[in-house]
């Protein structure tokens, strides 16, 4: 068969493969085929899953319920507990040591200072015990056992208080025996060291103690300066007699004020001081083997 041209060779292809009876029919009853099987498989499940469900619906129910809520407790994140309102009652305190029981003299001379038991903190302990009108005094030292007790371990000792007596406010001038609560700083003297725990200095010749309240070293203890700006002093190394050893407190130290004294030491004498407290020298030996820095050792001297 001649074709005017390949357009139309193709269209009468097509019409020939799809348009005859014959084709029609086949392609037409192939697909109502596939259909019918389509909807009676379809109708079947429909069927099978009423019947399942009408018959199983409760078990079923029941297992996926079950399923869900173990998933959901496993999975959901934990949420913090709800706060809980505060007990209105009070905790249980526990209960407070009672405190140790102190010496009767221990105390009386912790009155006499003028302090209570709660002000002390530290575990050794040096009162004097001063009696003004006759110019002298008692020195106690105590130390604080593991008990918390306070035990005398040495003394009493005798000894002397000032020239011109006891007082709270000391001029330069007086040789007066200040009273209040000084803390231990160091240890000197003429001789050699004799074995104290405490820091401990032997002088030497350029060693002074300034005396002069117009100098800016007052109630100092300076040693080689060229920088002189006094006109009294204490020259340490000839105090042979006073300071062959010798105890300095913290009096009129940090800061310094002029209107007050200047070198209050516990220093060796057998009469009325200038202002400092004075015991023998085997009295002074004996507490400067007893002192201890780790014990942090304060003189009360009481009023």
């Amino acid at each position: 068969m001649a074709y005017k041209n390949d357009k139309t060779k193709n269209r009468r292809r097509y019409k020939s493969r799809y348009r005859s009876a014959h084709n029609y029919k086949q392609k037409r009853s192939s697909s109502q085929t596939k259909a019918a099987v389509l909807v009676s498989v379809l109708t079947f499940l429909v069927i099978a899953s009423l019947v399942i469900v009408f018959t199983f619906g409760d078990s079923i129910f029941t297992t996926l319920d079950g399923v869900l809520t173990n998933m959901t407790q496993t999975e959901a994140p934990t949420q913090a507990p709800a706060p809980t309102e505060k007990p209105t009652e009070k905790p249980t305190e526990k209960p407070t040591e009672a405190p140790a029981i102190q010496e009767d003299q221990f105390m009386q001379l912790l009155e006499q200072c003028g302090l209570e038991l709660k002000h002390i903190k530290v575990n050794q302990m040096v009162f004097v015990d001063a009696d003004e009108e006759n110019l002298t005094c008692k020195v106690y030292c105590y130390e604080k056992g593991d008990d918390g007790v306070f035990t005398q371990a040495i003394g009493p000792f005798d000894g002397y208080i000032g020239a011109d007596g006891i007082d709270k406010m000391v001029s330069p001038y007086e040789s007066k025996t200040p009273t209040g609560l000084f803390r231990i700083e160091y240890t000197f003297g003429t001789k050699p060291d004799p074995g104290t725990l405490f820091e401990y200095s032997q002088f030497t010749t350029e060693d002074r103690w300034i005396t002069d309240p117009n100098s800016i070293n007052y109630n100092r203890w300076v040693t080689g300066t060229d920088y002189q700006d006094w006109e009294t002093s204490q020259w340490l190394y000839e105090y042979t007699l006073s300071y062959p050893y010798a105890i300095v407190f913290e009096y009129n130290r940090d800061p310094v004020d002029k209107a007050q004294g200047c070198a209050k030491f516990i220093h060796v004498s057998d009469t009325p001081t200038k202002g400092g407290i004075g015991i023998s020298e085997n009295d002074i030996l004996t507490m400067l083997y007893w002192l201890n820095p780790n014990s942090k050792p304060y003189v009360a001297i009481s009023k």
